[in-house]
């Protein structure tokens, strides 16, 4: 049986996730950078967050399949705002062969779970593409409910893309 883990992210991660953020897909469909990223720049990401974890709360997602731990991506609670209880929150699983089996949505309700529960937020957010109906879908059976709509708020492939503005709660998610 196969179950997912929440752990700090490492420098040696970035030898991985550097690979997943130039795929087409992935700058397709997310709403971070959209341009291709050079191994220099994502180590620079890593350190940066990982030295200063706070209004940002980063972990590595690894699959344990058979024994043997696989890092398959990242979740993010960032914008953490502890005056008004809120945070944005992103995932990336990175590894194609990882999706489709639930480990996004594990992650993403152990994320919530520590944002709400060690962090004491009330009110964690997201933003996903209208075009990603998986990542909707998802987010949706997970708890999340649509909050606003941005129209054409991202530029990519030469074209205006519209978001979906989502919100998940601390009572309607924590019981």
């Amino acid at each position: 049986m196969s179950k997912i883990i929440l752990r700090a992210l490492t420098i040696e991660d970035a030898k991985i996730s550097w690979q997943w953020r130039n795929k087409e897909e992935i700058m397709n469909l997310y709403s971070g950078h959209p341009f291709p990223v050079n191994y220099e720049l994502e180590k620079s990401w890593y350190e940066k967050v990982m030295y200063s974890n706070f209004p940002t709360t980063v972990f590595a997602v690894d699959v344990i399949e058979d024994g043997i731990k696989t890092f398959i991506g990242i979740t993010t609670l960032t914008g953490i705002n502890m005056l008004n209880r809120t945070s944005d929150f992103s995932i990336l699983i990175g590894d194609e062969k990882h999706r489709g089996k639930g480990y996004s949505k594990q992650a993403t309700i152990d994320t919530l779970l520590f944002g709400f529960k060690e962090i004491g937020l009330n009110k964690i957010s997201l933003k996903v593409s209208e075009r990603n109906t998986i990542a909707y879908n998802l987010y949706k059976k997970i708890g999340f409910i649509q909050e606003g709509f941005l129209k054409e708020s991202v530029f990519k492939n030469n074209e205006m893309h519209n978001e979906v503005l989502m919100a998940a709660f601390k009572k309607d998610f924590v019981k």
